[in-house]
């Protein structure tokens, strides 16, 4: 094949193996939790949630607002992890988010609505498409760089029982990619450079969407029962790509087409059911401790599936094979149980500023096998310790009813494991840790 369709050729295959994904909503961050209060707790928060968190953490909880508030948040994640000595190339992902929550009643019966956003680094999200012998984080590479919008809605039936629900949304690319105009085959003069090229990228958004539910029992002060299910989400990359134009060859124009697709799954989040529990053994004292399984057998691969047609005269007398999209091997990714939990003692400072300090703890066992002959997917267990404070100042000034300062700590501090893979056996040598800073600032309003 000639140099300038060669290289007009892995132009085209460059760009199917680009693609974006826009970020937003209180971003589902599966080491550590929704929201700076959450995150300092372990991310035990399915119990506890009683802000714009509760989109994700357990939609019922928003009905325990008594005051139209608002919260914006800030968090940086950093990722220090290294296969076998050498440091994995993931940039750090800054996030701001908000939330908006609006208390109210149908009748005599409390209700809630609720709204979470989150923008990673602000912008499109980088999310691409590995293959099986390149080494791939597949827990931290995508998922914290994805958007995710929650509305949900939430109804106090009963005293003791509180009910939400609601849809979640994550956004992922499809579109085409077209080269038309004439390549100029390569004389040593710098003939290829009267070639005339055009490119065009024609993509569309779509959303996948997934369930939010929720239920609290509240059968005392002291004790409160939270259970939530969260759907999987699964945000797919489709793209085409076709060259059409002429090949000019000395004495001769040939026309010549090319077509090719690609399709990969990128980021999954897995399907979880949360149980927790939050205790007063004290008045100034909360403990809170939550369960999660999480179904990531469904993880299917995140590998592109990829497929050609080249298509030239008969009278060229040049035949170039079709590619027919293979399967790409499977994961084979096994389901887990996430323990969480977590201590906030209060420290009263006045009769309107009230102060707590928080820390948490939690356990991920890693959800990749062991021994992969066909891929090289990569994940360690953690151990994620958390800290944290907050603070609450109430009636400030006019509108306002109270303000949060919020501020977390945590470091998910992976366990060294050596992992079988295409690289061969025992040749990946995984460790490192993930560390998050956040902060978030939450206004409730004064009501009628």
């Amino acid at each position: 094949m000639t140099a300038p369709v060669a290289r007009v050729l892995g132009l085209v295959a460059a760009a199917g193996a680009l693609g974006v994904a826009l970020p937003a909503g209180a971003s589902p961050d599966i080491d550590f939790g929704f929201g700076s209060r959450a995150q300092a707790l372990g991310g035990a928060g399915v119990a506890i949630a009683d802000d714009a968190s509760a989109v994700f953490h357990n939609p019922s909880g928003l009905v325990r607002a008594e005051h139209v508030s608002l919260t914006f948040g800030y968090s940086s994640t950093s990722y220090s992890l290294e296969t076998s000595g050498n440091p994995t190339a993931l940039p750090s992902v800054q996030t701001i988010d908000a939330g908006l929550v609006v208390p109210g009643a149908i009748f005599t019966v409390p209700v809630a609505f609720g709204l979470a956003l989150a923008l990673p680094d602000g912008r499109l999200s980088r999310l691409r498409e590995p293959q099986p012998t390149e080494p791939y984080w597949a827990l931290d590479d995508a998922t914290p760089r994805l958007v995710d919008v929650g509305s949900t809605f939430a109804v106090r039936p009963l005293p003791w029982l509180l009910l939400g629900g609601g849809i979640g949304f994550q956004a992922s690319l499809r579109g085409t990619f077209r080269v038309e105009g004439t390549a100029v085959v390569a004389d040593g003069s710098g003939s290829e450079y009267q070639s005339t090229l055009r490119h065009a990228v024609d993509a569309d958004l779509t959303a996948s969407r997934f369930p939010l539910l929720g239920a609290t029992f509240v059968p005392s002060k002291e004790l409160t029962v939270g259970v939530s299910y969260r759907g999987a989400s699964l945000v797919e990359h489709r793209i085409q790509g076709a060259l059409v134009g002429a090949l000019e060859v000395p004495d001769t124009s040939l026309p010549v087409r090319y077509d090719f697709q690609t399709k990969a799954d990128v980021a999954y989040t897995p399907a979880q059911v949360a149980l927790g529990a939050s205790l007063l053994p004290l008045p100034t004292l909360l403990v809170t401790a939550e369960l999660d399984w999480q179904r990531y057998s469904a993880y299917r691969s995140p590998y592109p599936q990829t497929s050609t047609r080249t298509a030239l005269p008969p009278e060229s007398g040049i035949s170039v094979p079709d590619t027919v999209a293979v399967p790409p091997p499977p994961a084979n990714f096994s389901d887990r149980f996430v323990p969480h939990v977590g201590v906030e003692p209060h420290l009263g400072l006045t009769s309107r500023i009230d102060v707590a300090l928080r820390a948490g703890y939690s356990f991920q066992a890693s959800p990749v096998p062991r021994t992969q002959p066909s891929t090289r997917l990569l994940a360690v267990d953690r151990h994620v310790v958390s800290l944290g404070a907050g603070g609450v100042w109430r009636r400030p000034l006019r509108p306002f009813e109270e303000i949060h300062l919020d501020v977390t700590f945590a470091d998910a501090l992976g366990v060294p494991q050596t992992l079988t893979t295409t690289a061969g056996p025992d040749a990946d040598h995984l460790s490192g840790h993930v560390l998050l800073f956040g902060a978030t600032l939450g206004v409730a309003f004064e009501g009628e």
